[in-house]
């Protein structure tokens, strides 16, 4: 039975000129040593005294707006104003959603804000040292304490919950963390700590609730801990209030050289104060006892930072060659950021990472950390792969002076994270929303927002979700701001978990939760400066993953400028056996580009995964994501029930669509850890139809080359100067044209074709049967799969583009696709060669180049080894037909690199159809595809070890 047969169109990666892809700031290494740096900046000064006049500079103007937001804060915000100048109300445009829903003020400023969602409370740290406790479903000031254990105003600097949201600690200039008890309306002060030595303000506090420990980060460049008992009523290092242990707090402490009495026991107005003060606290009784803890001095390190310690956050997750464990990140105004493993008694620094100015403010998503620094720069860290992965830089470029930009945005006082925008607070810029998705290099060219308070401080943020929606809290002089910062098309998503509760991990149900959630991600590694968060995020998704379905090892490789290759081992379930047969399973989680006008052109939204008619459509559900869960599904399912026959290893990089960026490099850098390969596998192929399955053994290799041809004159006039000198792209042609003979079509390079395969028996009967299944000519299926090619892709030429100008410069791109037996680097030289040697012969005053950009060796593989004749007898049971066996004409950088890497075979089993539009519009993937794909390598992996 003859089927019509769709015309198959060629899915692999589009090659991408080095200098049409932006560097990212990536670093390849980073230390793990317990490294000390000399400050590379002052430590910069945070607030004013609550006396201070609290005058600041004025805020500069901010280029480039795409709104400003009004401050009407009884309306509801509009978004259909939209303006280019910065105002210092409030205003809102049609490019951003941010709406402001209320506003309170304050005698002095907001330090610190902390919001409870499940108590619909917000709480402040104010200068004069009061806690400020608003109500969400009022907009009214529920209650306002003031500070416990003291008389003197002390201010707020740093404010924290428990993760029950039961209790909250504040700590500030009065070197005291005081705890709260929020379970009743009391919110009663239980414990005040303290340490003995003067450890000067607090700038950052961190509570991990599996430790009962608190963190202090202090301005005596120390961090400090305790553990606290907050349900119980003692604790070993804790003390009741008395009269004797009152006297060890800072504030009461009796001190040598202010508190000793002068000439005859004389003494100045200000130590009678506070002597009395001292006195009538030791005389005050509290309705509530107040539990003093004193910080052993053990538990403190001394020299943490070479700074103040500005802040210090608690994360679970992967750090570096580190397996996944709870971490304390702190960040100093030494511009270092130091990563702490959490241990039961005492802090081990694992690393620490260098940034070039003072750090004020961090924040963290998911594997991603973010720092404020103090020239108002952001930088973003990797904390898996411990790079460096990209600086939003603001700042104009002064005059005169390369790279150097001015500093006037000061510090970033708080920083976070809320979908794709990141939200900073500056000490004279204010607040300012930028976007992650930009194609600008100058962070400030992607603000969408920024408002300005009277003086142009905002000292505190902090984002936090109720009912499913994003909110922003911003204090600064004299107010606190509640924004709702929701992104309408992100209601339905949910970043933290996967789509579907399904009790069966193993499940196929599962495998379409967890690839709804894989596909979310917008993975285009086309375009890094948009999309490098999302391709982090997938990766560490992908890591997580295949940890949490049995896999011994996960861990994420760095690539130099490119997207991190996802790299994990599941171990044979018999052990007995001394000979351990390894397979290395390759593919990829980058995909093309399928937003801007592209997405009108779908059907669906292009990575929210839709279920129709049978079928499942989003980008790179068929290219490459649909398969590669499949083969981990497979292969952790058999792990889980004891079967599986042989070590698996997955290389699942992140730039195949991009031509392989870095992969080699690193693949070479990591073979120890890889181990010895007996077998390579893939699924990043298609069905010849869509009724047949496949098997592929062939692809053709490919050389990219850019031709360049460029004069020493200036872009000229061609009725003024035509005909006085060789034109460039005259030359061009001529050069291009003697590539290939014009009556045979064959490419006209010395012995190019001498290495070509000749046609065996065997392969002729692979042809002849494909006639049964397909409506095209063997002929033509031949050209395309088993002969060389030439193809010349676009010619640009320099100047405005109109009919009467000659070029200065013309550039070509051409391609070559080699086929198996052909010797890739023979053939760029001797491309190389004729090129020159025709040009030479033209005696042009022009200049030639040639940059060959991309290259791929072609493949072939053995149809007959063990993995094809396994593959053939699995695909035939469960499809009940005989699969084919075809070859593509296009290329795939990794496959021969795999095998000549680790000497074994590589075999592909495709998964989709030929109508599955990888690629193109309304991309798609049969779920029977999928399961059946799932099914065969099931099979597969249960007996190839054996």
């Amino acid at each position: 039975m003859r089927n019509q047969f769709t015309k198959k169109v060629i899915h692999e990666a589009e090659c991408v000129i080095p200098h049409t892809r932006g560097t990212l700031p990536i670093n390849t290494t980073a230390s793990n040593d317990n490294l000390v740096y000399s400050p590379r900046a002052g430590s910069p000064m945070r607030i004013a005294s609550p006396n201070g006049n609290g005058k600041q500079s004025p805020s500069p103007k901010i280029s480039n707006m795409h709104l400003h937001v009004e401050s009407d804060i009884d309306s509801v915000i509009s978004s259909n104003q939209a303006d280019n100048t910065l105002s210092s109300e409030y205003s809102t445009g049609e490019f951003d959603s941010t709406k402001l829903i209320h506003k309170w003020t304050h005698t002095l400023s907001i330090l610190c804000c902390v919001a409870s969602p499940s108590r619909k409370l917000l709480f402040c740290g104010t200068q004069d040292g009061k806690i400020l406790i608003y109500d969400l479903l009022t907009y009214s000031l529920k209650k306002e304490i003031l500070s416990c254990g003291q008389h003197q105003s002390a201010s707020l600097l740093t404010i924290a919950l428990s993760k029950d949201e039961n209790h909250l600690f504040v700590a500030g200039s009065d070197s005291l963390v005081k705890v709260y008890d929020l379970s009743n309306d009391e919110f009663h002060c239980t414990h005040i700590i303290y340490t003995l030595v003067d450890i000067g303000d607090i700038f950052s506090i961190a509570w991990c609730d599996e430790l009962s420990t608190l963190f202090i980060g202090a301005q005596n460049a120390s961090i400090s801990w305790c553990k606290l008992s907050l349900t119980s009523n003692s604790h070993p290092h804790t003390k009741s209030s008395s009269n004797s242990n009152i006297e060890r707090l800072p504030h009461f402490r009796y001190d040598k050289f202010f508190d000793s009495k002068g000439p005859g026991g004389s003494q100045n107005t200000l130590q009678t104060k506070h002597e009395l003060y001292r006195r009538s606290s030791k005389n005050e009784t509290s309705p509530r006892p107040i539990k003093l803890t004193e910080v052993r001095n053990e538990d403190t390190i001394r020299f943490a930072h070479n700074g103040y310690v500005y802040c210090m956050e608690i994360t679970k997750a992967s750090i570096g060659d580190f397996t996944e464990r709870k971490v304390l990140i702190s960040c100093g105004g030494d511009g270092v950021i130091n990563i702490w493993a959490l241990e039961s008694e005492s802090l081990t620094k694992l690393t620490s990472l260098q940034n070039d100015e003072s750090i004020s403010s961090m924040t963290i998503h998911q594997s991603l950390l973010y720092v404020g620094m103090g020239n108002g720069n952001v930088n973003v860290w990797d904390l898996t792969t411990l790079q460096l992965i990209r600086s939003f830089q603001f700042g104009e470029l002064l005059p005169g002076k390369n790279n150097i930009r001015d500093q006037s945005f000061h510090e970033v006082l708080s920083l976070q994270i809320s979908g794709d925008s990141l939200f900073k607070a500056c000490s004279n810029a204010g607040l300012i929303k930028i976007t992650m998705k930009s194609n600008n290099v100058v962070a400030q060219d992607s603000v969408l927002m920024s408002v300005k308070e009277e003086d142009g401080i905002i000292n505190t943020i902090k984002t936090f979700k109720i009912d499913g929606r994003s909110y922003l809290l911003s204090g600064g002089n004299k107010s606190l701001c509640f924004w709702d910062i929701t992104v309408e098309r992100d209601l339905s998503k949910d970043e933290d978990s996967l789509i579907d509760d399904v009790s069966d991990k193993f499940s196929n149900n599962k495998l379409l939760s967890s690839l709804k959630k894989y596909i979310s991600y917008k993975t285009i590694s086309k375009k890094p400066e948009l999309y490098l968060e999302d391709s982090r995020h997938c990766a560490q998704f992908l890591s997580k993953l295949l940890l949490d379905l049995g896999a011994y090892q996960a861990k994420l490789l760095p690539v130099e400028n490119a997207n991190p290759i996802v790299f994990a081992v599941f171990r044979k379930n018999d052990n007995s056996s001394t000979e351990k047969k390894r397979l290395l399973w390759y593919a990829h989680y980058d995909v093309v580009d399928a937003t801007d006008h592209e997405v009108n052109d779908w059907e669906t939204e292009p990575f929210i995964m839709t279920a129709r008619d049978g079928n499942l459509y989003a980008r790179g559900v068929s290219d490459n994501k649909g398969p590669t869960l499949a083969s981990i599904y497979a292969v952790a399912e058999l792990y889980h029930m004891q079967e599986l026959s042989c070590d698996v290893v997955f290389i699942v990089e992140g730039e195949e669509e991009c031509g392989s960026i870095g992969f080699q490099q690193v693949i070479n850098e990591h073979k120890s850890l890889i181990g010895d390969i007996d077998w390579i596998m893939l699924s990043n192929s298609y069905w010849l139809d869509d009724n047949t399955p496949c098997l592929n053994y062939g692809l053709r290799g490919v050389i990219n080359a850019s031709v360049v041809i460029r004069s020493d004159k200036p872009d000229r006039h061609s009725g003024v100067d035509g005909g006085v000198s060789r034109e460039p792209v005259m030359d061009l042609m001529h050069v291009l044209g003697q590539l290939m003979d014009p009556a045979t079509n064959r490419i006209q390079l010395a012995n190019f074709y001498d290495d070509i395969l000749p046609m065996t028996k065997e392969e002729s009967k692979l042809y002849e049967n494909l006639q049964t299944y397909i409506d095209t000519d063997i002929c033509t299926l031949m050209k395309k799969w088993r002969e060389p090619s030439l193809t010349i892709h676009k010619i640009q030429v320099s100047g405005p583009n109109n009919n009467t100008v000659i070029p200065q410069s013309v550039e070509a791109t051409i391609s070559i696709r080699i086929v198996p037996n052909q010797d890739l680097a023979t053939i760029k030289t001797k491309l190389i060669e004729k090129l020159t040697e025709t040009f030479n012969q033209l005696r042009s005053e022009n200049h030639l180049s040639v940059n060959i950009f991309h290259e791929a060796e072609p493949w072939l593989g053995d149809n007959k080894n063990k993995v094809y004749s396994m593959l053939y007898e699995k695909v035939k049971t469960h499809w009940n037909q005989e699969p084919l066996f075809i070859r593509e004409g296009g290329s795939i950088p990794s496959v021969r690199f795999l095998e000549k890497c680790f000497d074994a075979p590589a075999a592909q089993v495709p998964c989709g159809q030929s109508s599955d539009n990888a690629h193109l519009n309304d991309e798609k993937l049969r779920i029977i595809n999928l399961y059946k794909l799932r099914s065969i390598l099931t099979d597969t992996f249960k007996e190839l070890g054996n």
